[in-house]
Order: C-alpha cells, then sequence, then structure tokens
C-alpha cells in the first residue's frame, strides 16, 4: 500500500500466494496465474478525468477561427468560444546588456567616471543568475549531466562547455553553504528527524581513477520539511554522530544500521524509532521466495498497521488523536505479530528468508513499536518519506554515473539538499535559485536569514502575479 510497486501484492496475488503448494509444478502455476493476472489488470480501461488548461501559462499565440462571411449575414456577434491548447517552444536564451555610462569632465579636471558594475553571482563569468538555475537545475533535478546539457544548449544558441559548467557549479554551492547550514539548524530544532544513507560512486584520482564507493548521508524533519545531505567516503557511525550535537534531544527513526544504537546510546535525550517497512520488505521477500502463507500472515499483519494509519489520515486526527488512536488499536496486531516472529525464530533456520525476517523484527522489536506510544502521534511508522527523497541521487547516477573527485562531493551534497527542500515546500527549484543566489553574492556577510526556500515559498504563494 505504502511502498514501492514491486513490493505491493494485490488480492489475487495474496489468494495466488495462499494457495501455492510445496512443489515446484504449484509454484510454477502460481507465477504463470499472477502474470496473466497481471496483464489482464493493465487490460482494464482507465477513466480519467479532463484537466484544465493552467492558468499560469502565458498566452503568446492567438489563431481565430470564423464562420464564412456568407454564413453570418443578418446575425450578431453574442461572444467567444476559446479553447485553451497546451504548446512549447524551443528555450530561449538571450543576452542580458549591462549599460554603464561613462562622464568625462569637459576641462579634463579629473579622470572619467563610470558607475561601479552590480554584484554578480560569478564575477567576470559572463553567465547570469538565470542560466546558473536553469544549469543546476538541469542536473540536480531533472538528472541532466553538463555534457547533455552543452549539447541541448548549443542548439538553443549557447555554447558553454561541461568543464565551465562545473566550475560555476563550485562557485553556486560556495555561495548556497550558508543555506545548507540553515537548513540544519532547522532539522534539529524541528527535534524528530529521519535518518539514511544511499551508495554513490566515486572517482578517485589516488586509485589510478578507479571508481570507488562512498557515502550520501540524508537527514530529514519530516514535521519541518526540510532534508539534508552530507556527503561521506565512509559509511561509518560517526558520520551521524557529527551531525547531532551531544545534548540534542529528540526522536530519531532509522533503519537496522548497528551505528545508529550505539549513536542513541551516547544521547541519552534521544528516542529511538524503528522502520516498519524495513520489517514489512524481509517478509514480502520471504513471500517472493515461495514461503507461503507464514510470510503471507505477516505481510497482512504489517498490512494492518498501515490501515489503522490510514483511518487515521481519513479521520483527519490530530497528532495527539492519533496518538490515543494507535495506542489503542496497534496493541493486538503488536501482540500477534511478535508470536509469529517468536514462532518463526524457533522453527526457521537463521539463513532462511522467514529467519532473517523474523530476527531482523525481534532484534529491533522495542524501537519498531514504540512510534505506538502516546505522545508519539507526530512520527510516522516507516521511512518511505526520507526514501522518497533519496530516490532522484539514483536516477541522477544512472545518468552521472559517478562523482569526479572526492573534494566535489561536498557540492553534490548542498545542492541536492536545496533541491530536495525546494521539493517538499512545493517551490520551483529554478525560480528559488534565480531569486536566492544574487541575493547571496550581493550579501555582506555569511550570516543572513530569510533566504530559505520556506521563505521562498510564503513571498511567492502559488499563482501569486
Amino acid at each position: 500500500m505504502f511502498s514501492p510497486k514491486s513490493e505491493k501484492l494485490n488480492a489475487l496475488q495474496g489468494l495466488l500466494f495462499a494457495a501455492a503448494s510445496a512443489t515446484e509444478q504449484a509454484a510454477a502455476a502460481t507465477r504463470d496465474a499472477i502474470k496473466r493476472a497481471s496483464a489482464a489488470a493493465k487490460r482494464l480501461p482507465v477513466i480519467r478525468k479532463r484537466r484544465r488548461a493552467p492558468i499560469n501559462l502565458p498566452v503568446l499565440e492567438t489563431e481565430r477561427f470564423d464562420v464564412p462571411e456568407a454564413e453570418r449575414v443578418g446575425l450578431v456577434w453574442m461572444r467567444d468560444e476559446v479553447t485553451y491548447e497546451q504548446d512549447y517552444q524551443a528555450s530561449q536564451f538571450f543576452l542580458r546588456a549591462l549599460v554603464r555610462p561613462i562622464y568625462g569632465h569637459p576641462k579634463k579636471l579629473h579622470g572619467p567616471r563610470i558607475a561601479p558594475m552590480p554584484v554578480r553571482v560569478i564575477p567576470q563569468s559572463m553567465v547570469g543568475p538565470g542560466f546558473l538555475a536553469h544549469m543546476l537545475t538541469a542536473k540536480y533535478m531533472d538528472h541532466i549531466p553538463y555534457y547533455r546539457q552543452e549539447r541541448i544548449d548549443r542548439r538553443g544558441g549557447l555554447d558553454i562547455s561541461a568543464k565551465a559548467r562545473v566550475r560555476y557549479t563550485k562557485e553556486c554551492a560556495l555561495l548556497l553553504l550558508t543555506i545548507h547550514h540553515q537548513l540544519v539548524q532547522r532539522i534539529l530544532a524541528s527535534g524528530y528527524v529521519s535518518v539514511d544513507e544511499t551508495i554513490v560512486k566515486l572517482i578517485d584520482p589516488d586509485r589510478r581513477h578507479k571508481a570507488q564507493t562512498s557515502y550520501l548521508w540524508v537527514f530529514m524533519a519530516p514535521t519541518a520539511d526540510a532534508i539534508v545531505f552530507e556527503f561521506s567516503l565512509t559509511r561509518g557511525a560517526e558520520n551521524a554522530e557529527r551531525f547531532f550535537p551531544l545534548n540534542w534531544q529528540g526522536q530519531l527513526q532509522a533503519d537496522g544500521y548497528h551505528g545508529y544504537p550505539s549513536l542513541a546510546k551516547k544521547r541519552p535525550g534521544v528516542v529511538l524509532l524503528g522502520c516498519w517497512t524495513h520489517a514489512r520488505r524481509r517478509a514480502t521477500d520471504a513471500l517472493k521466495s515461495g514461503a507461503g502463507e507464514p510470510a503471507l500472515a505477516l505481510v497482512n499483519e504489517i498490512g494492518e498497521l498501515y490501515a489503522i494509519e490510514r483511518q487515521a489520515d481519513e479521520r483527519g486526527y490530530t497528532d495527539a488523536q492519533r496518538s490515543y488512536y494507535r495506542y489503542a488499536k496497534c496493541r493486538p496486531v503488536f501482540k500477534r505479530l511478535k508470536a509469529r516472529f517468536e514462532h518463526l525464530k524457533r522453527t526457521e533456520l537463521p539463513s532462511s528468508h522467514l529467519g532473517d525476517a523474523a530476527q531482523y523484527a525481534l532484534n529491533r522489536w522495542a524501537s519498531l513499536v514504540r512510534y505506538a506510544k502516546p505522545g508519539l502521534g507526530h512520527v510516522n511508522l516507516d521511512q518511505n518519506a526520507i526514501e522518497g527523497n533519496i530516490r532522484p541521487t539514483k536516477i541522477g547516477a544512472k545518468n552521472w554515473m559517478h562523482i569526479g573527485h572526492p573534494k566535489a562531493g561536498w557540492r553534490s551534497a548542498v545542492l541536492y539538499s536545496i533541491m530536495g527542500s525546494c521539493r517538499l515546500v512545493k517551490v520551483d527549484p529554478f525560480a528559488y535559485l534565480k531569486w536566492v543566489l544574487p541575493k547571496l553574492a550581493a550579501a555582506k556577510s555569511t550570516e543572513v536569514t530569510g533566504l530559505l526556500p520556506h521563505d521562498y515559498a510564503r513571498l511567492h504563494p502559488p499563482n501569486s502575479s
């Protein structure tokens, strides 16, 4: 219900899995039935409502189609029937002329006078904030690597090399460091942080330019709509420990990585929360491997926890109401689930899918059920939100493949933090970058305020003129 499509099970699949026997012949018949059911589902007609044309688009062309003059003799015009058609024209690059008049004294009593150059985002670069915002959004939001951008933009009349774009990226990332720092403070101040890490390939010049594994650590505040990426060469627990001050207090939600419990032990004010998606994923793997009824029962029981969340959403519960509703509804489900996991741990091999699912859940049971305690109605039961915001980095990696140098990793972290936070507050990253980069360049100090994506969203609400 709330997981990737590859992990979802419909009612028909559930019945087929439950009916599967232990023989290979029955398993093959089950797989064939699932394929036929999936193919039949794809053939069902999809009914969609017609969407209205977006009101924020300008009308650049108007074509008029009139009744022939002979057919409108004696008729009086009543009104125009207007049909809007969404269309596209190629991106247009342009030159902005910065004109500075030069004044000279008629008797040459002093030298010529000219106004100073205005502050520019990247001095002596011959590019404006609109191009820089376009370049960064294309790579870090739309996943278009610079060599491909170079070819695309050349068709529009602009010839800027990929090498120059890398240099511009570094300068913009330096300006945006202050925004990154303020996002970190916003996340820590929220008191509820979800953390995860993801692999990214890195080209290391000290290893004959071979690719090595590096990491992007991700910290997200679901209640504050902010996300931050941090680059690291390792997966060591010190990365997360460096992010959280020793006196930090709040709820920390994480997967089963062993570094997070040790972090919580060093910070008495930290409440560690588990992720039911990771527990469910192991049960789903067992089901797909042919484990049958025991795995299906686990998936269905965990599904009841998600059904409780959906019911709370549908009823519009506040955090306090959701907290009490969870406490009342989840306890019977937890009791049944724990009994199933304990039975599987006694009867299944640890190396089997079912045994692995049982060990994973029982080893983290306290953190998995903690979300349903009173006072924690604002927290989630899984990390789907942060995983959804990590996914764009994986799509991007399929295009640009790797980070080109260990010293360049921080740039990707800063820019993914900006893009991710813009996505959370529903702000166009191109518009935000075009707005914020000149302000950061003109700032007298790095300690500037009021320039977060959240501030831009407040100053520029949707559909505002």
